[in-house]
């Protein structure tokens, strides 16, 4: 079972499957329970891992390149990437909602 200092309960889990719109049957809420539980202790010791003394150059893991504007063709750019277009924008399918 999950730790009792683990904010993680069977109310949590029923609420993170209805936010991804789950159905969760009641003889699996221990285990997943369990599960989560030992998913918010891994992050939560990874919390503890000291950022400082990483080395030099540290605070930017991924160089990055500079932000400067440049050629764009953006009727090209979506007629390539856009399955269809309505009304000159690019069209994806629903995703959340009615009718998903």
């Amino acid at each position: 079972m999950a730790d009792r200092s683990s904010p993680v309960d069977a109310a949590v889990v029923r609420h993170v499957a209805s936010l991804a719109r789950l159905e969760v049957a009641e003889g699996d809420l221990p285990r997943l329970t369990e599960q989560l539980a030992r998913i918010v202790s891994y992050i939560d010791q990874l919390k503890q891992i000291p950022e400082e003394g990483a080395g030099p150059g540290a605070e930017t893991a991924t160089p990055l390149r500079a932000d400067e504007p440049g050629p764009c063709d953006g009727a090209k750019a979506l007629a390539e990437n856009s399955p269809r277009s309505v009304h000159g924008y690019g069209a994806v399918p629903r995703v959340v909602g009615e009718g998903a």
